[in-house]
């Protein structure tokens, strides 16, 4: 999926290019169907169907970001998260063994 295509903010589109570098480009799945509003995107466990995130940078500080970690009978929320907690959280809940280091 070309995430400069995207109808996101420019915020989304950059954060979810910093997490495929780091989580790999098959760590997730971009939910580009569920619509939402553009400075927030639904990222999809790709094996568990009811494991997904949102991610959103509303309301939130600079280079700070909100998730909702979602489970099949629970969330965990997080807000003001910097991208290095946020790559931490989502290579757990996403099964990623290994995070790469950024260029």
């Amino acid at each position: 999926m070309n995430i400069w295509a995207l109808d996101k903010h420019q915020d989304i589109r950059h954060v979810l290019l910093l997490l495929q570098e780091q989580l790999g480009p098959d760590a997730f799945v971009v939910d580009a169907v569920t619509s939402l509003d553009p400075r927030a995107i639904y990222l999809l466990h790709r094996e568990e169907p009811g494991v997904r995130a949102w991610l959103y940078t509303l309301g939130q500080s600079p280079d700070r970001y909100g998730v909702h970690l979602e489970y099949p009978n629970s969330t965990d929320t997080h807000e003001n998260v910097p991208l290095a907690e946020l790559v931490a959280m989502l290579a757990v809940h996403f099964d990623v063994a290994t995070i790469r280091p950024l260029p």
